[in-house]
């Protein structure tokens, strides 16, 4: 370990340590727990035995497998194997688009199935209600989640109330700037300033015209009326009640800001991550794009290129995209070690370092609490990131999720997305996406 390593090592090591302390023994009995490693691989086979904290951490051995489709879970395996040196995880990574059928056939089939399987928010709801994933709440689990983000929590939950999946992870979202051009078309790069300036929709449109007019229409304050799309998708209603295809009628409100923004050439006309949304992050030549904090691959930072480039204000209303639980086969013969991993996932040990090495925003609302007037990324320049995302994420609805949500959200996008474009009237947007739901879900009811 070369010196510049060790340091860093003693740094996160001590930063951790201040941590648990403060967070109290009451408040974080899973974290606490965890750092501790607290259950026995050779303990009792009931499941309520695993969250026994009668064994050091160099007790625990043996092997486990999780798969996944994002590399970085590499870094949390080689965390807990610092933690617990007898204990092998073989991560196992499978390409975006294969990752979700080759997951199904598994469980499904019963063989070479994982210990330990990762579930996007995009389809999390079509797991949770299947028989292959295990009852955390029956083995501990509520623990882990006491100081958790109440909205992180509730989407790991299936319809019965029980915690079937965890995340290591929440994704705010925000309006990113890059600074010089805040600046010259704001007039200011102050975060808060910004944030008064864009917190309501005719805020941004009336501030989007003038944008407009003083670049003579080469820059747009904001990349794209679609971005109202992500913002109020758990702003609203869940798709679907009692069978039923249910519209929730904040979304005629929106619909009419997005044809607002787009006669008054408030946007871009980008599309999320298209080529140019990415192009025009990085130039400014759009003023403020909405991003969730995951997102920063799209940022050019090479050699340093964006180091206190960016900053970020608040949209008109909080709003998340995203994120990546954690659950355990239930059929796992390795349930109880598989188990010890979960908690170390949930633990403000890992989630301080996750933040620190990869920029991942915590969901545990102790960590945020804990480092909101410290923490700084390198983009950000001073900007106290932590500090702008923490009561956004504490008070976003916990809303659980459902096997139809994304996919029929993905509908409306298209759909509406098409209305803007065409200048269509609302009512007959309504009656293609109804059309739609229908053809491909003809189980739910459409009126």
């Amino acid at each position: 370990m070369n010196a510049k390593k060790w340091v860093s090592t003693l740094l996160t090591a001590c930063m951790v340590m201040l941590l648990l302390a403060a967070c109290g023994k009451g408040n974080n009995e899973g974290a606490a727990s965890s750092s501790s490693a607290s259950a026995s691989p050779s303990a009792s086979a009931s499941e309520s035995a695993s969250a026994s904290p009668s064994a050091a951490p160099a007790d625990l051995s043996g092997k486990l497998t999780v798969w996944t489709y994002f590399d970085q879970v590499k870094i949390l395996a080689d965390n807990f194997m610092k933690v617990h040196p007898n204990v092998k995880v073989d991560v196992q990574i499978f390409p975006g688009d294969q990752y979700q059928t080759k997951l199904m056939s598994a469980l499904q089939s019963g063989k070479n199935t994982p210990d330990i399987m990762d579930l996007d928010h995009g389809y999390i709801g079509k797991f949770l209600e299947s028989p292959f994933l295990a009852d955390l709440s029956a083995m501990g689990g509520e623990d882990l989640v006491k100081s958790y983000v109440p909205y992180v929590t509730a989407y790991g939950r299936s319809a019965d109330g029980k915690l079937r999946a965890i995340s290591d992870n929440s994704s705010p979202g925000g309006f990113w700037y890059v600074r010089e051009t805040a600046k010259k078309y704001l007039g200011t790069d102050d975060p808060d300033q910004i944030s008064a300036m864009v917190d309501s929709w005719d805020k941004v449109i009336e501030l989007g015209k003038k944008v407009a007019k003083d670049s003579g229409g080469k820059v747009h304050l904001i990349q794209g009326a679609s971005g109202l799309f992500d913002i109020e998708a758990f702003n609203t209603e869940s798709w679907v009640k009692d069978g039923k295809l249910n519209i929730d009628p904040k979304w005629k409100d929106t619909y009419a800001t997005q044809l607002k923004i787009r006669s008054e050439g408030v946007d871009a006309k980008l599309g999320f991550m298209s080529s140019g949304w990415g192009s025009a992050l990085n130039d400014g030549s759009v003023v403020l794009t909405s991003m969730p904090s995951w997102a920063t691959f799209m940022i050019g930072n090479k050699d340093g290129a964006a180091k206190g480039k960016f900053g970020i204000a608040k949209t008109p209303e909080g709003w998340y995209n995203g994120g990546r639980w954690e659950a355990i086969y239930d059929k796992s013969p390795n349930k109880e070690l598989a188990y010890e991993f979960l908690k170390y996932v949930a633990s403000p040990e890992w989630q301080t370092i996750n933040l620190q090495q990869t920029g991942n925003m915590p969901s545990n609302a102790a960590v945020f609490d804990q480092l909101q007037d410290s923490f700084k990324g390198d983009l950000y320049g001073d900007q106290l990131i932590l500090k702008g995302f923490a009561e956004q994420m504490k008070s976003m609805p916990a809303r659980q999720p459902n096997k139809y949500d994304d996919d029929i959200l993905g509908k409306w996008v298209k759909v509406a997305s098409q209305g803007i474009d065409n200048n269509t009237p609302y009512d007959d947007v309504v009656a293609a996406f109804k059309k739609e739901v229908k053809n491909t879900y003809p189980e739910i009811q459409v009126d």
